[in-house]
């Protein structure tokens, strides 16, 4: 069924101030650090299924829902390891509720999100979160993690981390060691980023995004039948039109490190296949949609206490249950459903 434009709002996230000290805060958002669990849920670092090494913690997102009687945090882990960037099994993300009578330590004035709503009802005050027409900065003396609300993960242990081990962070991190370091994550509307256009970054990505559209009369003569050759031409072109509408949609805010559509379209780096369709919770049976991506320019922000510390993707999507399910007194993260797609040309991020 079609949906109107405004119910596919988005939000975007920006790597914000350093975050200092140790203070375990649930109620924020932030890039890196150790991730804080919520009352009464025990979270553990997840080990690599691929080789074994404990899961560095990317981003923790606070987002809460309309109508809900929890508070919600979604963490997204992954292995730093280089032979396992791009493997889907190198990715958790887990999601975690608490009751509302859990009162934060810092209480933020986030927006919440209902149920099943449309993503346009979603946070309609985003300076709410901290951020203004002229700056991204929280005021001071108030916590910026909490400009970003992001959300939830279903608690599927069993079913769903079939061979992933935990470890205890107490046990296998200590302070400074394989830990990439935490920011606070800012969040503004898509259409309020207009400040961040890089026009001559745009235009140049535009232009190549142009050339690809002439390809577009190629593609119509491709019916993938007969000619091998012919075939995966027309496949190869078809990935690069989807790459540079990615390109060409980020443009005028290529420094996005998050990308937020509550039950939205994700945006695709290349063409998804069948096993880019998320599965139904395993807990309840609900359809999972799409809640938010991890962007390219988050590669470059992920800088490890270690020299050799390092992460590379393209994007990574995660679709969450649309229930939101959680059943009171659990004490153990849901995990939802991660989609990594490796980026065809990290060179556009980094320059």
């Amino acid at each position: 069924m079609a949906q109107s434009s405004q119910e596919h709002r988005v939000l975007l996230g920006f790597k914000d101030a350093a975050l200092e000290g140790n203070a375990a805060c649930w109620d924020v958002s932030k890039i890196g650090g150790l991730p804080d669990p919520v009352p009464q849920v025990t979270l553990s670092l997840p080990s690599c299924p691929v080789c074994s090494s404990v899961f560095c913690h990317v981003v923790q997102v606070y987002c809460p829902l309309e109508g809900s009687r929890y508070h919600r945090i979604i963490h997204v882990f992954a292995c730093s390891t280089r032979s396992c960037w791009g493997k889907p099994q190198s990715w958790v993300a887990l999601r975690s509720q608490c009751l509302e009578t859990h009162h934060p330590a810092v209480t933020q004035a986030i927006p919440k999100q209902e149920d099943k709503m449309a993503a346009a009802d979603w946070c309609e005050n985003a300076d709410d979160w901290g951020f203004d027409e002229e700056e991204v900065k929280c005021p001071p003396n108030e916590s910026q993690a909490s400009c970003c609300p992001v959300v939830p993960v279903p608690t599927d242990w069993t079913a769903q981390l079939q061979n992933l081990s935990l470890a205890d962070p107490a046990e296998t991190l200590q302070p400074g060691d394989s830990i990439f370091r935490p920011y606070y994550i800012a969040v503004a509307e898509e259409e309020d980023c207009a400040w961040d256009v890089d026009l001559h970054h745009a235009r140049r990505l535009l232009k190549d995004y142009e050339k690809q559209e002439a390809v577009m009369a190629d593609l119509e003569s491709c019916d993938g039948g007969g000619e091998g050759e012919k075939y995966e031409k027309c496949d190869r072109l078809r990935q690069d039109i989807v790459f540079h509408k990615f390109l060409k949609k980020i443009s005028q805010c290529h420094q996005q490190i998050l990308r937020y559509s509550w039950n939205g379209n994700p945006l695709y780096m290349s063409s998804p296949d069948a096993a880019s369709r998320a599965p139904s919770c395993p807990l309840c049976g609900a359809a999972r949609v799409f809640e938010f991506q991890l962007m390219p320019a988050l590669v470059t922000m992920l800088q490890g206490s270690k020299s050799e510390m390092s992460l590379e993707f393209g994007t990574v999507l995660i679709f969450t249950c649309e229930r939101s399910c959680w059943e009171d007194g659990a004490q153990t993260p849901v995990q939802e459903y991660c989609i990594v797609q490796e980026d065809p040309d990290q060179k556009y991020f980094n320059e």
